[in-house]
């Protein structure tokens, strides 16, 4: 049997041609404080420096800065083959262009420390492509939305930040890690297994940031992705009648809603 470590917190970070952005994303994880952290970065192939300064970054953080070059079916497969090495009781993953903020780790630590099922999520703010706050109503509008949970209220849309959300070993096993054949909503659908089994935690702070740029599969890809979390919320809504019904007429609303804020205000 392996023996994890109680008191670590794991990170996996997939990464791929991300070296403008990636070592602001390191440090963000490896220079938190008042706890044990680990990054296992997955990198299937970068051929833009990433891997270069990866290995100088690995010289200044040692063995808590965890390697993997190998080739990867994609970001869902990445993460969950960085969690089969995780060593820590608490996991997470952060993409290589998003960032932690300074107290994440420590504000949620004590929350995630047992051997039941727990899960965490915070509030997230926005940066450009410099690393700089961005005043966005998107983000004003899922904080806002993320203030109570409740599973049939996710079914509604996705308003929980990805890079905000932390969970434990118990139930990462339980739920069964991400669906790798989901390319674009992996999170979303992980969200709604990991509420059927249990509420999670809402922390009032932000946690970390999510970075809107011209090659971010969020900004590039924002109608595939509406169809996408629309299919999944489809599929989980089945087991819930007529009030899964109700959840999916509003999701359809609010995905409409959300096309039309996206061509106006997202920052490009």
């Amino acid at each position: 049997m392996v023996n994890f470590n109680r008191c670590m917190v794991s990170i996996v970070m997939p990464c791929f041609q991300q070296v403008t952005f990636l070592a602001e994303a390191v440090r963000s994880v490896l220079d938190q404080k008042d706890i044990v952290v680990e990054l296992i970065v997955m990198d299937p192939g970068s051929t833009d420096g990433s891997r270069e300064l990866l290995r100088r970054l690995q010289l200044e953080y040692g063995d808590r800065l965890r390697l993997q070059f190998e080739p990867d079916e994609g970001q869902s497969d990445a993460v969950n083959r960085g969690m089969s090495l995780a060593q820590g009781r608490i996991l997470g993953w952060l993409n290589s262009d998003d960032r932690l903020r300074p107290d994440a780790l420590a504000r949620l630590a004590n929350l995630l420390d047992h051997d039941h099922p727990g899960w965490v999520y915070g509030r997230a703010g926005m940066i450009n492509n410099l690393g700089e706050p961005v005043s966005s109503f998107i983000a004003w509008y899922k904080n806002r939305r993320g203030h109570r949970f409740s599973h049939l209220k996710l079914l509604t849309e996705n308003f929980i930040p990805q890079m905000s959300v932390f969970w434990n070993r118990a139930l990462w096993q339980q739920a069964g890690g991400l669906d790798t054949e989901r390319h674009l909503d992996m999170d979303y659908d992980l969200w709604l297994r990991f509420s059927r089994i249990v509420e999670p935690v809402m922390i009032p702070f932000e946690l970390a940031d999510f970075r809107v740029h011209g090659q971010a599969k969020g900004s590039r890809r924002t109608v595939e992705q509406l169809d996408a979390a629309y299919s999944t919320a489809r599929r989980h809504a089945a087991k819930h009648g007529l009030k899964g019904k109700l959840a999916l007429i509003l999701h359809k609303i609010l995905g409409l809603r959300t096309r039309l804020v996206y061509l106006f205000v997202k920052p490009k």
